[in-house]
């Protein structure tokens, strides 16, 4: 079975709300360039503030390049293709690329599947994007605090018929008054300031998929940190 999924309400108003707020963070780091740029053309200016005009130069050059990074993604993301494909071996796949990278960084990445097979029906490479914005949520979280212990778990499975992937980790969790907030656009709990759309388009991704992202919060959770799921459409017949 294969087919195109359309955009949906939801992804259209996200994908507005992006462009909208493009344009605004764009202008601020534009302007503040040209101004600092503007005060390094006075060949009398102090050492002490020609660098610290090149550094907010650098910081808001970065600034855009985070926008730009992020355009770029969203102008990759295809039209999900419906199909039935093994979600154990889509998480191995994705597993098998990021364990490297998470071991660099000093965080110790743990994958729990089960010994056969579950069948979903979705969009792999479009999952695999998903799990990838968790994981990524991960490596952030223990950027940000790196005395914390670094564990993350990817596992997956079928819970009372409903298949999941669940990326969990061992650092301070969200907070209860910000259970929803993190999904919404542009909403970020991050000291750098990131983009907030993370969570965001990962949510929008699985619903168009027939599935979705949540924040779980186990009773006895293990890892102790945050704990998000993602659901997917069981194959049928």
């Amino acid at each position: 079975m294969q087919g195109k999924i359309p955009v949906d309400a939801e992804t259209s108003e996200l994908i507005a709300k992006l462009i909208a707020r493009i344009v605004h963070d764009f202008n601020n780091p534009l302007a503040a360039i040209l101004g600092f740029a503007d005060l390094l053309r006075n060949p009398s200016l102090p050492q002490e503030k020609r660098e610290r005009y090149v550094s907010r130069v650098y910081e808001q050059a970065l600034k855009l390049s985070q926008l730009v990074e992020t355009m770029a993604w969203f102008s990759t993301i295809p039209a999900p293709q419906v199909e039935s494909f093994d979600l154990v071996r889509a998480v191995s796949d994705v597993f098998a690329l990021r364990e490297g990278g998470f071991q660099a960084a000093g965080i110790s990445l743990e994958k729990r599947v089960p010994g056969g097979a579950v069948r979903v029906t979705g969009d792999r490479a479009v999952t695999a994007r998903i799990l990838n914005a968790l994981l990524n949520n991960v490596e952030q979280t223990f950027r940000e605090n790196p005395c914390q212990i670094r564990r993350a778990v990817l596992e997956c499975g079928v819970d009372d018929g409903s298949p999941f992937v669940e990326v969990a980790d061992s650092g301070a969790g969200v907070s209860p008054d910000d259970d929803q907030a993190i999904f919404e656009p542009f909403f970020s709990t991050r000291k750098s300031g990131g983009l907030g759309l993370g969570l965001t388009v990962a949510r929008s991704l699985a619903r168009r998929q027939g599935g979705d992202v949540v924040l779980r919060r186990p009773e006895k959770p293990e890892p102790a940190g945050a704990h998000f799921r993602l659901t997917l459409p069981a194959e049928q017949g």
